[in-house]
């Protein structure tokens, strides 16, 4: 059930949670998230490691929020 309720909003958590992980340097996961704003805050940073550090909390963030929450907040 809970893939269906993920599908519903157009945003995969699982996919926002890797990019976040692996790729939150770049801001990756706030494009994806349609943020765009932070993903080119993010991007003038990703030559430090606070963007890095912050994705990857963002990633676990992603990981231990419920469906229900996630949907609600990125829809």
């Amino acid at each position: 059930m809970a893939n269906k309720m993920t599908k519903k909003s157009g945003k995969s958590k699982m996919t926002a949670a890797l990019l976040a992980i692996f790729l939150g340097s770049f801001g990756l996961h706030k494009f994806y998230l349609g943020q765009v704003t932070w993903g080119l805050l993010y991007l003038f940073l990703f030559w430090s490691s606070i963007s890095m550090i912050l994705g990857f909390i963002e990633g676990i963030y992603y990981l231990t929020m419920s469906d229900k929450d996630f949907i609600a907040k990125y829809p």
